[in-house]
C-alpha cells in the first residue's frame, strides 16, 4: 500500500473512530476544502499544510458532507448504545493504570542511569495518552453522545495523536517528525478531466507514484476512498454496532480481559526498581497479547534490552490475582 493510500484509510479510519455528533449546520463545520482549493493537486496540498501545522481538523473537512454525515450518525448511534456500566470498568482501568504509571516514573527518577531515562521519557508519553483516555469526552458515554468533532480534534484527538506518535504505544512507525513530514511532500497535477483527477506524490525519500482523484460535493479525494465509501462503510457500521451490541449483552468476556489488565497493574505495582518493572511488563504483556488478540505484541514503551553483562533482575514472582468483584463486576448491578 503507498503512503498515499495509506493517508486516505488513516483519514477514514480517524474520522470513523472519533469524528463526532456536531450538528451539519453549526459553524464549526462548515468545510473550507472547497473554497480555499479549485484543483485536485489544490486541495490535496492544503490537507497536508494544515496537518504539518498539526490541524488534525483537516482530516474531518477533507470528508465530503456527506461521508461526514455518515461518521456523526454512527458515533451518534454508538454513543447511545454504550452502556455506562460496561464502559466504567474500562474507565476505572485507565485511570488505575495512569497511578501505576505516575509511580513508575517516580522511580525512575531516582535512577541516573541512561536507560532508565529513556524509559521515563516514554512513560510520560504514555501516562498523557492515559489521562486523555481516563478524563476526556471518551471515558464518559454520555459526553461520547454529544462530542464535537472539530472541537475535539483540535483538543483531546490532537494530544492522543501527539502522545502515540511521541511512542506511547511503542514502536508504531510514525516517529516524532510525523506531522513534519507532512511539509516535504510534492504534489503535482498531471491531468484532470472533469471531475476526476491523476497527481503524482512524492514522499521524502520515495520515488513519485501516481493516484487517482475524484471530485464529490466539491471534495477532492481518492477515487479508491470514493469507490469504497458506499460499500465499505455500511460494514464498517454494522460491525461497530455488532460490537457494541455484544458488549452490553454479554460483558463478561470484555470484564475478565480488563482484569488481566488488572492483574499486570498489580504486579508492576508491586515491583521495587523500574529493571525489575520491565521484566514484569515484557512477561505481562506478551501473556495479555496472546490471550486478548492471540498474538505476540511489538516492542512496548518499557521493552529496553538489558546490557550483556548485566545479570537480569530475579524473576518477580506473580502477584496473587486481585479480587476486582468491585472494580470490575462480572455481571452489571441489577
Amino acid at each position: 500500500m503507498s503512503r498515499t493510500e495509506l493517508l486516505a484509510v488513516l483519514i477514514g479510519l480517524f474520522a470513523v473512530t472519533i469524528g463526532g455528533c456536531s450538528k451539519p449546520e453549526s459553524k464549526i463545520t462548515v468545510a473550507t476544502q472547497a473554497k480555499a482549493t479549485a484543483t485536485a493537486d489544490e486541495a490535496v496540498r492544503h490537507v497536508l499544510a494544515r496537518l504539518q501545522r498539526q490541524e488534525l481538523q483537516a482530516l474531518w473537512e477533507f470528508l465530503p458532507p456527506s461521508y461526514r454525515g455518515d461518521v456523526e450518525k454512527l458515533v451518534h448511534e454508538l454513543g447511545e448504545q454504550l452502556d455506562d456500566k460496561t464502559w466504567e470498568p474500562f474507565v476505572r482501568i485507565c485511570r488505575k493504570a495512569r497511578q501505576v504509571t505516575s509511580d513508575l516514573i517516580a522511580k525512575s527518577e531516582k535512577t541516573a542511569d541512561e536507560a532508565d531515562r529513556d524509559v521515563t521519557t516514554r512513560l510520560r508519553t504514555v501516562h498523557q495518552l492515559l489521562n486523555e483516555l481516563s478524563e476526556s469526552e471518551l471515558s464518559d458515554p454520555n459526553r461520547l453522545r454529544h462530542l464535537d468533532g472539530l472541537r475535539f480534534l483540535t483538543g483531546t484527538g490532537k494530544r492522543l495523536i501527539t502522545a502515540i506518535s511521541s511512542g506511547a504505544l511503542g514502536d508504531v512507525g510514525l516517529g516524532q517528525d510525523a506531522f513534519s513530514q507532512f511539509g516535504e511532500v510534492k504534489v503535482d497535477l498531471l491531468e484532470s478531466p472533469g471531475d476526476s483527477a491523476v497527481l503524482t506524490v512524492q514522499w521524502p525519500g520515495q520515488e513519485p507514484t501516481q493516484h487517482k482523484f475524484a471530485r464529490v460535493e466539491d471534495h477532492w479525494i481518492p477515487q479508491s476512498l470514493a469507490e469504497a465509501w458506499p460499500t465499505a462503510f455500511p460494514k464498517i457500521r454494522e460491525q461497530c454496532l455488532a460490537w457494541v451490541d455484544e458488549l452490553r449483552s454479554n460483558p463478561e468476556p470484555w470484564h475478565a480481559k480488563l482484569r488481566e489488565v488488572d492483574l499486570l497493574l498489580e504486579e508492576l505495582a508491586a515491583t521495587k526498581s523500574l529493571a525489575e518493572a520491565r521484566q514484569v511488563w515484557q512477561i505481562g504483556a506478551s501473556r495479555l497479547a496472546v490471550e486478548w488478540f492471540g498474538a505476540i505484541p511489538v516492542e512496548s514503551p518499557m521493552s529496553q534490552e538489558s546490557p550483556i553483562n548485566s545479570p537480569p533482575p530475579a524473576k518477580p514472582a506473580r502477584v496473587k490475582k486481585p479480587d476486582t468483584e468491585v472494580l470490575l463486576p462480572d455481571e452489571p448491578q441489577k
